[in-house]
């Protein structure tokens, strides 16, 4: 087995040394527990500061492969002051599943985007107790499926998709939304839960909305 690795970059004091030391605990004992839970080695994390994060949440986290996890946190937020010891461990969830299912799929197509934040999802939501602001639908989401399907294998774009493009009415989220409820119908039908499928082959979700 790897070791796994939780690094904080704060050279700067960014991060106020009190509130850093509580961060770094916090964020530490999420990394061990998740770390085992998904039975990763090899992980490296790391959290820094960043004025570009999610601003509802003061924080966004991204796994650029199977082996680094990387945190950015916004410490002068509001947001982040006041739900940071429920969203740390969260995004850190959310980020060690993308790791995970790195090391058996990829991101090629639509279907498989979908299926790659959905699981992320919902094993995020064993961590936090709900649902993830970004998995809430804001628009009708079997007409937003209806759109999907037409390009589930072929090239899409990521940014419209998940994070809102008004020219092509696509809304903020809406690929988190479609692809958290895609797993749940799937998880509905066949059991289990994010780890146990984190490596199964998106094409086993294919048929999960319709056949609700």
């Amino acid at each position: 087995m790897k070791a796994n690795v939780f690094h904080v970059l704060n050279a700067g004091k960014q991060l106020p040394e009190a509130l850093a030391e509580q961060v770094e605990a916090v964020a530490r004992a999420a990394f061990a527990r998740q770390t085992t839970r998904l039975g990763l080695d090899g992980v490296d994390a790391v959290l820094y500061t960043s004025p570009w994060t999610i601003p509802e949440t003061g924080m966004v986290g991204t796994a650029p492969d199977g082996y680094s996890v990387h945190l950015a946190v916004t410490p002068q937020s509001p947001q982040f002051l006041a739900h940071w010891r429920t969203e740390l461990p969260a995004t850190l969830a959310h980020e060690l599943h993308h790791a995970k299912r790195w090391r058996h799929a990829g991101l090629g197509t639509l279907l498989e985007a979908l299926v790659f934040e959905g699981l992320a999802q919902h094993y995020e939501v064993e961590e936090r107790g709900e649902v993830p602001l970004y998995a809430r639908p804001t628009v009708a989401l079997d007409e937003l499926w209806a759109r999907a399907e037409q390009q589930l294998d072929g090239p899409y774009d990521h940014q419209a998709w998940f994070f809102g493009d008004a020219s092509h009415e696509l809304p903020r989220w809406g690929g988190y939304a479609l692809g958290f409820e895609l797993v749940r119908r799937f998880l509905e039908r066949q059991g289990g839960d994010a780890v146990i499928h984190a490596s199964i082959s998106a094409e086993a979700f294919r048929s999960a909305w319709s056949a609700h």
